[in-house]
């Protein structure tokens, strides 16, 4: 048997797979400062976020708020919790491994991230919830709410022995719904929720991919 494919080998290639996600998230945010403005957007950032604001209801803004709650390590951390305490119990540990990689992994991908790229965020003036003094990218919402959520549902499937599908398009759908209130509430830019779930993509694809090999 190939190293790779011990246990081991598998996860020092997720160690990899973490530090290539995170030099690409980390070059991107760089990238994207050379079109930055000096508030910190860019052209299609500042249109976006424009609009956005000038189309703001009461009804849309509870929804928002109530999204990027269920986005939030609020939510999200006792749900993923409870969920690998199950599958610990049931003796389903590569699924667990999968959801901790994914919910952990993806924390720790933006929070670092942070550290390197510090982007402003959009004006205060427009900010419907407090975030306190962190950079803007990427957003952190987006990144673990995507993670967490497709994570959840590819175990729930593999769990249940169940298709992907409906469970896959309702974690997208809600995953998008988080995106998009942060732009709605005004505390990133539209930039910065793209590339949480570009971050979030790159990374459950490397945990499945280690959870897959370790499974067979």
């Amino acid at each position: 048997m190939r190293p790779s494919r011990t246990p081991a080998g598998q996860l020092a290639l997720l160690v990899l797979s973490f530090a290539a996600v995170l030099a690409c998230a980390i070059a991107a945010g760089r990238l994207l400062g050379l079109a930055e403005r000096p508030d910190g957007s860019t052209a299609l950032d500042s249109s976006i976020t424009t609009w956005v604001v000038a189309h703001r209801v009461q009804g849309l803004t509870t929804v928002a708020r109530a999204l990027s709650t269920i986005g939030s390590q609020v939510v999200l951390t006792p749900l993923a919790l409870i969920a690998v305490a199950v599958l610990l119990t049931t003796r389903r540990f590569a699924l667990a491994g999968l959801l901790v990689a994914s919910w952990g992994g993806a924390i720790l991908l933006y929070n670092l991230t942070k550290q390197f790229v510090h982007r402003p965020r959009p004006p205060m003036a427009i900010w419907l919830t407090d975030v306190g003094k962190s950079t803007s990218f990427p957003s952190g919402h987006a990144t673990q709410s995507l993670a967490t959520f497709v994570a959840l549902a590819l175990v729930g499937a593999a769990w249940l022995e169940k298709p992907r599908a409906p469970g896959t398009l309702v974690a997208l759908v809600l995953a998008g719904g988080v995106g998009w209130s942060r732009v709605y509430l005004g505390v990133h830019w539209s930039t910065d929720v793209l590339a949480g779930w570009l971050i979030a993509t790159a990374w459950v694809a490397a945990a499945v991919r280690l959870a897959a090999a370790i499974r067979q």
